[in-house]
């Protein structure tokens, strides 16, 4: 992995063991990537405290437990921080705790190459998506002003790929849950599209306007405005914009139709 110095990584090592930052140090510069800017090294989080408000990196790669005070007391501690983590450790047992932190990744003791230069490709990618959504500014106001309800929002952001892709609550056809991902079927400069976000299907069925949203079955959020038709056959199915079909869950059955009334009286 080369980087651009648009895209440098700015890293802080935080570990006690003098060893083992000298190793971590030393993969990445020789085998991951020279152009990495390692700001600093702390051998505790009193130093780490200081090294992140001096540097401001984009990353820490932290080993868990240390005197005076762990990882997870640490970033409590200075919590809310702006910086992602991946954890170097010799323990396992934290794992579950480490991933609820949003840790980029956790890497067990001793460390490997191929372990490091993956986390970092993972490192990289998030930090030029965040970079990408700083420079467009506009786009990056509204997204903030529409996670935190500042606003009534008439739209939504989703990344495809490197870019922001901002589409109309009002393009949407309907929403599909996939475990705890979901796939939004909507229209974008007159074409069908399809996008997979990490983002459960009740978290966009609070965000979506329930005057025109509802959630006709465990696996789907449908926008009304689309209905062209409700077949009753052997199961309940709703037809969407003259291509998808759709099931209803029977016991959501009684609900939709009082919705879909109550949308259609709406518009009037």
């Amino acid at each position: 992995m080369q980087n651009s110095s648009r895209d440098r990584l700015k890293v802080i090592i935080v570990d006690d063991e003098p060893t083992a930052c000298n190793n971590l140090k030393n993969t990445l510069l020789q085998h991951i990537d020279r152009n990495i800017d390692i700001c600093a090294i702390a051998h505790n989080t009193e130093e780490a405290t200081y090294y992140i408000q001096q540097y401001k990196p984009d990353a820490l790669f932290l080993d868990i437990e240390m005197p005076a005070e762990n990882a997870f007391h640490f970033l409590e501690r200075i919590y809310p921080f702006d910086f992602e983590i991946v954890f170097v450790t010799a323990f396992d047992e934290y794992a579950v705790r480490a991933f609820k932190l949003n840790a980029i990744d956790y890497i067990l003791k001793p460390i490997s190459i191929t372990e490091i230069r993956q986390a970092t490709d993972r490192l990289l990618e998030k930090i030029v998506y965040k970079k990408l959504t700083e420079e467009r500014s506009t786009e990056y106001k509204e997204l903030v002003a529409q996670m935190t309800g500042n606003y009534e929002p008439k739209k939504i952001f989703l990344k495809e790929l490197n870019n922001i892709v901002a589409v109309a609550f009002a393009d949407i056809y309907f929403i599909e849950a996939m475990g705890s991902y979901s796939k939004l079927n909507f229209l974008r400069d007159g074409k069908e599209q399809q996008i997979v976000m990490s983002h459960s299907i009740a978290e966009y069925e609070d965000l979506l306007p329930k005057d025109v949203f509802f959630r006709i079955h465990k696996s789907y959020l449908i926008n009304c405005r689309y209905i062209k038709k409700v077949t009753k056959d052997h199961y309940v199915s709703l037809e969407i914009n003259d291509t998808y079909h759709i099931p209803v869950s029977r016991r959501r059955y009684p609900f939709m139709l009082e919705f879909i009334k109550t949308y259609e009286l709406n518009k009037k």
